[in-house]
């Protein structure tokens, strides 16, 4: 469970300067020009690993009053948080599930994903002690070439046939996964269609009718029209980036009808400010010299926070709307900042490192670029320390922070 707990009023104020904004609003004009994007096809919103960062419980609740389809998460743990914060909405589990694990799934109402002949027989054995006309509902996995979780194409029709003889068992998905929707240009894709199309094959007419498909995640709904069946599997999108990077910016995807808005931005206050001769070396082991007589910020905010490591090298942040770099390594809890060009940069001033202030913006993908990953690694790894600011309808509705547990400040 997330140690998080909405706060607000003079317990938000007793947080250090450092956080993350969560827009609420941008999250509903993504789902919206999604939706409109999608047709026919129905949106799983994808919010495992705490939504992507983003804060699982508070987005799910957005998005179920907006109305989609499903939830997925990787994890039955993760799933059972939603419920215990009120979530109602379907939740599809889409990693593996242990045998001792199974009575959870029907406690808190979550439908597994079926990935292997083995966890189908555990789920067939499991069934067999339902009572009355309880049945098992469950999504079947099929791998068509991410060579991760899922049946082999030739497993399946053993698979069905299992299914089709125990009627304890109710198959109400099927799905699998692709390997390289972000690159537009490979032939993989098609070959992952293809395969998809002759297990959907499998399936008896009565079957088709009633078992939803699925197979396209964000990259693949947006620019795969073809890979959008009954169903969408749809995270980052969600959070306003394009997997595949097409656009004019940050957050636009070609072919929606509106742009995509990144939904989280990473800000901090100045809380140290010193002059120091040039020759200065700056933070661990000495990686930035002042090249000048330099004025050097602090923020209190580092790599235990999520702001990577490597980003101490060529890295910038936002101060009154102008980029200044980081100065020297990025530590636990302090990154420095380079603020010599800022004439009137002081203590308490707002710093940007992931978001817009004024015309300039860091999105998530330009810090992946720097760091050496991948944007979805940068939002996921956005500490639990980090507390979340909501807002929505453009007004802060409360904040999300780890100081604050069950029985009020420790």
């Amino acid at each position: 469970m997330s140690l998080r707990t909405d706060v607000s009023g003079e317990l938000a104020d007793l947080l250090r300067p450092a956080w993350a904004d969560v827009d609420l609003d941008a999250l509903e004009a993504n789902h919206l020009s999604l939706t409109r994007t999608m047709g026919n096809a129905a949106l799983v919103a994808v919010v495992k690993a705490d939504a992507y960062g983003h804060g699982a419980t508070r987005v799910a609740r957005k998005l179920e009053e907006l109305g989609v389809a499903w939830m997925a998460v990787a994890l039955l743990e993760e799933g059972a948080e939603l419920r215990r914060s009120g979530v109602l909405s379907p939740i599809l589990a889409l990693g593996p599930a242990a045998p001792v694990q199974m009575p959870l799934y029907r406690r808190y109402d979550i439908t597994p994903t079926v990935s292997g002949l083995d966890q189908l027989a555990h789920w067939g054995t499991w069934a067999e002690g339902l009572s009355g006309n309880e049945r098992q509902r469950f999504h079947l996995k099929v791998d068509t070439g991410m060579s991760r979780l899922g049946l082999s194409v030739e497993e399946v029709p053993r698979a069905l046939e299992t299914i089709r003889a125990e009627p304890r068992l109710e198959l109400t998905g099927l799905l699998s996964h692709f390997a390289e929707a972000e690159d537009l240009e490979t032939s993989r894709n098609r070959e992952q269609e293809e395969r998809f199309t002759a297990v959907r094959a499998l399936l008896t007419e009565a079957e088709r009718r009633r078992v939803p498909i699925h197979l396209a995640n964000s990259a693949a709904a947006l620019h795969r029209p073809a890979s959008r069946f009954h169903l969408v599997r749809l995270g980052l999108a969600l959070y306003g980036l394009d997997p595949a990077g097409v656009g004019r910016g940050e957050g636009t995807s070609g072919g929606l009808p509106g742009d995509l808005t990144p939904v989280m931005s990473v800000r901090a206050r100045i809380v140290s400010l010193r002059e120091v001769p040039a020759g200065t070396r700056v933070s661990y082991g000495g990686r930035w010299r002042a090249p000048r007589p330099s004025r050097v910020a602090v923020v209190p905010l580092g790599y235990a926070d999520g702001y990577p490591w490597r980003l101490t090298a060529g890295s910038e942040a936002l101060v009154a709307g102008r980029r200044v770099p980081v100065a020297g390594a990025v530590t636990m809890d302090m990154t420095m900042l380079d603020v010599t060009d800022i004439e009137d940069a002081e203590a308490g001033d707002e710093v940007v490192l992931l978001g817009r202030q004024g015309e300039a913006e860091i999105g998530a993908r330009e810090l992946a670029e720097r760091a050496g990953t991948i944007p979805y690694e940068v939002l996921c790894r956005l500490g639990q320390r980090l507390p979340r600011r909501y807002f929505e309808r453009g007004r802060l509705g409360g904040v999300a922070s780890a100081l604050v547990r069950e029985g009020g400040v420790p």
